[in-house]
């Protein structure tokens, strides 16, 4: 049975998970409602359109929508089979990996892109707050 401090975990993966969709959604669609404050500091469109979204791998280019599509159920099914062993060992490396795609993402947006995207910024958030709550967790 998982304790309330897993629950708190798993409640930030869906989250993640549901936020991550609604992210795709708004780059596919680039209807981008949510981030309608357009100006020199919050643009989820001027984020979108600066050509800096995505990564090029070979042939192939990944927009950056899809890693949380990825991650955040991925973190939620690591999350739930850490538990039943070590949160220390599995799950610690595992968010700390995300945070580390997170300070880069930090790097293009507010030093490359000149923007903040709030549905990303959003993403982010909850990346941080899985982190803690995975230490949280394996500390007690």
């Amino acid at each position: 049975m998982l304790d309330y401090k897993r629950w708190i975990y798993v409640a930030l993966a869906v989250g993640g998970t549901g936020d991550a969709i609604y992210d795709a959604w708004e780059y596919l669609t680039q209807s981008f409602n949510s981030c309608s404050i357009k100006n020199t500091i919050f643009s989820c469109g001027g984020v979108a359109g600066s050509g800096h979204t995505s990564i090029a791998l070979g042939q192939i280019t990944i927009p950056f929508w899809t890693t949380g599509l990825v991650w955040f159920p991925l973190s939620l099914i690591i999350g739930v089979v850490a538990f039943k062993y070590y949160a220390e060992v599995i799950l610690i490396p595992f968010v700390m990996i995300g945070n580390i795609f997170t300070i880069y993402l930090w790097y293009l947006e507010l030093g490359v892109i000149h923007l903040i995207c709030l549905v990303c910024l959003s993403l982010y958030v909850i990346n941080y707050a899985l982190t803690g709550t995975a230490i949280w967790i394996a500390v007690t």
